[in-house]
Parts: C-alpha cells; sequence; structure tokens
C-alpha cells in the first residue's frame, strides 16, 4: 500500500531506488515494467462487487474470519480487501510464473485487491520495500474503454498501459512511479446525470513479492514493515 508522497520525495524514492533490483529480463530492466498477456485465468480472479465501501482484512483462511473498516485511506470510497482467502494460492502460483520470465527467485510479501468507482484516482506514488516486485492483475470491469495504468519508464517517459482481463502489469513498484487517473462512469450523455446510482467499476488485484538474494529480502511475508 501505498504512501502519500510529495514531488520531491517521489523524486528521490526513484533516484535512489532505480537499479537496486535487478532481473535478467532484458525488456523489464530497460523499462522497469513488463505487461504479460494472460497471466491468470479471471474466471479464477472474479468477485462480485461489494455492498460495502473500506477496507478488508482478512485474518484467516474462512470467508467470515474478517475486520472491516469504513475508510480506504489511499482510495477513498473504494474498497480494498487485503489477504481473500480466494487469492491465496493464486500469490505463490503467480509467483513461480513470474520467477520464470524475470529469472530471479521470489519471496511472497502480501497482496490486495481494490474495487474502484467512478471518480477515483490513483495518486502518483512508488511502494514501500515490501513492493519491490509487483504485478497489477486486471480482474473485471462492466466499463468498455481502456483505464490505463500510467507508469515512468526507467527512460523518463509516461506510458499508459492497457490490460484485458487476466492481463498484468509487472513492474518494479519501488522504483517506478505510477498511478490512474480517476474513473470515468460508462454512462455518458443527456440521461446519465439523472442516475441515482452509478454501478460503473474496475476490479484489480496486486501481488507484491520481493527479492530472495536482493536487498528487501528481509520482507518476506511482509514481516518488515
Amino acid at each position: 500500500m501505498a504512501e502519500q508522497m510529495t514531488l520531491e520525495q517521489l523524486n528521490h524514492q526513484e533516484k535512489v531506488c532505480t537499479g537496486t533490483a535487478w532481473t535478467r529480463n532484458e525488456q523489464f530492466e530497460k523499462d522497469g515494467y513488463l505487461v504479460v498477456k494472460n497471466l491468470w485465468d479471471p474466471k479464477d480472479l472474479y468477485r462480485d462487487v461489494p455492498l460495502i465501501r473500506g477496507q478488508v482484512n482478512y485474518w484467516g483462511k474462512q470467508l467470515d474470519q474478517y475486520q472491516h473498516f469504513p475508510l480506504e485511506n489511499q482510495v477513498e470510497g473504494s474498497i480494498a480487501t487485503y489477504t481473500h482467502p480466494q487469492y491465496r494460492e493464486i500469490h505463490s502460483g503467480i509467483r513461480l510464473k513470474l520467477e520464470n520470465i524475470i529469472g530471479r527467485k521470489l519471496y511472497n510479501t502480501y497482496y490486495y485487491d481494490r474495487f474502484y468507482f467512478t471518480g477515483q484516482e490513483l495518486t502518483r506514488h512508488a511502494d514501500r520495500d515490501a513492493c519491490e516486485i509487483s504485478v497489477s492483475v486486471h480482474i473485471s470491469s462492466n466499463i468498455e474503454e481502456c483505464w490505463p495504468f500510467k507508469i515512468k519508464a526507467v527512460n523518463g517517459e509516461e506510458r499508459s498501459l492497457c490490460l484485458d482481463p487476466g492481463d498484468g502489469l509487472l513492474y518494479k513498484g519501488c522504483e517506478r512511479p505510477h498511478w490512474r487517473d480517476p474513473l470515468k462512469s460508462r454512462h455518458t450523455g443527456f440521461f446519465s446525470r439523472f442516475r441515482k446510482n452509478d454501478d460503473t467499476y474496475y476490479h484489480q488485484v496486486f501481488f507484491h513479492y520481493v527479492l530472495a538474494d536482493g536487498i528487501r529480502s528481509h520482507c518476506a511475508n511482509d514481516a518488515a514493515r
């Protein structure tokens, strides 16, 4: 999860961290990110849109073993769920795929999924140490147009990347600033202003890892916060 950062802090973190998460994938090293098509079957990741908003923290393997907090600090009005049992084994399954892609062994740290709704955005930020190697997987949405994941590449260019359900955006979370602009409503035209409820949503999941022999290996299982 990201903390609010000033532009000066963000530039400093990018400068200090760039190059500290070396891998054997040439394209990943060149850009600091990589789009992985069909990383996981979106049917295995799908969940219905929850009625509640805020933050849910699962502390066990059962669906009734959780705590609910009404406020989600990073994206107010969204619903973020940490350690949902549905994704527990998938976290490790995706790790094995990523290890083959980057040529380095990884340790799991943590994961969470978020439902975004109309007008919500992800502010520009870089992540804490437990997010050294991260992937954002698009699960589902009811919008027809792309809602791009935006990221600053190693060469300084700002890229807008579109993901289909099941695609993953693999990136160096501590090094590469990333963000999303406000989500536009799927309802357009004159009559859209009279809608009482806007059902627009976008669902994705973050899986986070650290290099097993890297400088952030102490963050394995998110033990170092």
